[in-house]
């Protein structure tokens, strides 16, 4: 009896033994994910920083040292830590907040955006006409479109303008494959207005937007997105930039959509 009270106490010694050990190991990896994520928060603030007085000294994208939509990647490393930064231009995009004020122009823009997409991607996509209405009902403050409220379960349209692109999402008639079709064309920032540059911007949208005039006065705005590698982690920021007055419009803990 003797014996085995010994070997049952040695086996809960051991089997506690283990559960601390093991405890112990979260609590550090726990520790470490925590400092990594803060520091990785630091570091691209300190990026945001430097593209900011970079973007304030420049008149426009041709004052950069790049003539794309994208900027190569940017590699650089701190304390360490390997970076990675690239900026795009939102003026190769269509801002979907131009179809805020439900104008004709602006509604047959997109919707023959749409529809080029759709016949490019071979994706199936809503007719453009319709979701340019939906896109404008959606975003329009006095609008209360029945179709939401009898879905289950039931929501409101957005009543605003959108903060994000993907929030098209949203709208009726919207699929996930549509939205990885028309992704690459498309954006959100504040204004009703969508300069477009027509001498980088992807070919479709130099053909959609053909007349559309670039002015100097024309809104600019950059998205920033940031990696910090740490082992086998990346840590994402991305930055909707105002260029021109130097701040930031929109920031997030997350990779930049497409």
């Amino acid at each position: 009896m003797a014996l085995i009270t010994a070997l049952l106490v040695m086996a809960l010694a051991v089997v506690a033994a283990v559960a601390m050990a093991v405890r112990g190991q979260a609590d550090i990896r726990r520790t470490s994910a925590v400092f990594e994520r803060d520091f990785s928060r630091q570091v691209a603030r300190g990026a945001e920083n430097m593209v900011l007085q970079m973007l304030e000294r420049a008149d426009g994208p041709e004052d950069l040292v790049w003539d794309t939509c994208r900027s190569p990647v940017l590699p650089f490393e701190v304390d360490g830590v390997r970076l990675e930064a690239f900026l795009d231009d939102m003026r190769c995009r269509y801002n979907l907040n131009a179809l805020g004020g439900g104008q004709e122009a602006e509604l047959a823009d997109f919707a023959r955006l749409v529809d080029r997409v759709s016949q490019e991607s071979s994706v199936r996509m809503p007719p453009g006409a319709q979701l340019a209405l939906a896109v404008a009902d959606w975003m329009d403050a006095e609008s209360d479109d029945p179709v939401y409220r009898l879905e289950n379960p039931a929501r409101v349209s957005g009543n605003r303008p959108m903060i994000t692109a993907s929030e098209i999402n949203s709208v009726a008639g919207m699929t996930a494959e549509a939205w990885q079709a028309l992704a690459p064309y498309v954006t959100a920032y504040p204004g009703s207005a969508s300069p477009i540059d027509l001498e980088r911007s992807p070919k479709l949208i130099q053909e959609v937007f053909s007349d559309r005039q670039l002015g100097g006065d024309a809104a600019w705005y950059m998205r920033l997105q940031v990696v910090a590698h740490f082992a086998n982690r990346r840590f994402y920021q991305c930055t909707l930039l105002d260029a021109p007055n130097g701040k930031v419009v929109l920031r997030e803990q997350t990779a930049c959509e497409p």
